[in-house]
């Protein structure tokens, strides 16, 4: 995969003042030196819902690229069939599901997805058991 000059978005919006500390976007990392941001929490125009979720991932060099990942009908499908429809498409059940996998995904393969993109299209156990215990935080609000 070609990449250009590094972008430091990720650096920029954890070290500048220009958001107040409890703005600032909560960076998880991969053992294998990866960084993900969720897109929406420095863009608050990109939803949080829904079965598409944006990242912004930087690689251990400092390269970074925006990543998307797509939750499939079908993982939907048993989802909702498991939890009886107690986890909606507007539960933060999936943007965890969406990172959960992006960040099994780059410390498996240690590099960017292809296309920069991966489509979640199977369940862990993982994923059941976190299902099954989900607290509907829609049902919160």
């Amino acid at each position: 995969m070609l990449m250009l000059n590094p972008k430091r978005r990720i650096e920029e919006w954890l070290t500048t003042d220009l958001l107040p500390a409890r703005q600032r976007p909560i960076e998880v990392q991969t053992e294998n030196g990866f960084a993900i941001i969720r897109l929406s929490d420095v863009n608050r125009a990109v939803s949080t819902e829904g079965t598409r979720h944006y990242f912004i991932v930087r690689d251990p060099n400092g390269y970074e690229l925006d990543i998307t990942v797509d939750i499939s009908d079908a993982v939907v499908a048993e989802v909702r069939r498991r939890c009886r429809g107690r986890i909606t498409l507007a539960s933060s059940f999936w943007i965890n599901c969406a990172e959960r996998h992006l960040t099994e995904y780059l410390w498996e393969n240690e590099d960017y997805p292809p296309d920069d993109r991966i489509t979640v299209d199977q369940l862990t156990l993982e994923d059941i058991d976190l299902a099954r215990r989900w607290d509907c935080d829609e049902e919160k609000d």
